[in-house]
């Protein structure tokens, strides 16, 4: 479970690593994977992170565990 923080709409690449428990790198790595596969110039990094994605990040994470 994600601690929101009530009210708050957009986290940043630092506390998104935080709530989802990795490292910035790791974080990185999953968007560049998952979500920006497409585009062969983007390293992963995004300015801010909205509620919806921390979630699907979330989801997505515990999918690979389950397929580990």
């Amino acid at each position: 479970m994600i601690p929101w923080e009530a009210g708050k709409t957009e986290y940043t690449e630092n506390e998104a690593a935080a709530l989802l428990g990795v490292t910035i790198e790791e974080l990185r790595a999953l968007v560049r994977e998952h979500v920006v596969s497409g585009d062969p110039d983007s390293d992963g990094a995004v300015a801010c992170y909205r509620p919806t994605d921390l979630l699907l990040l979330r989801m997505i994470r515990q999918k690979e565990a389950l397929a580990s």
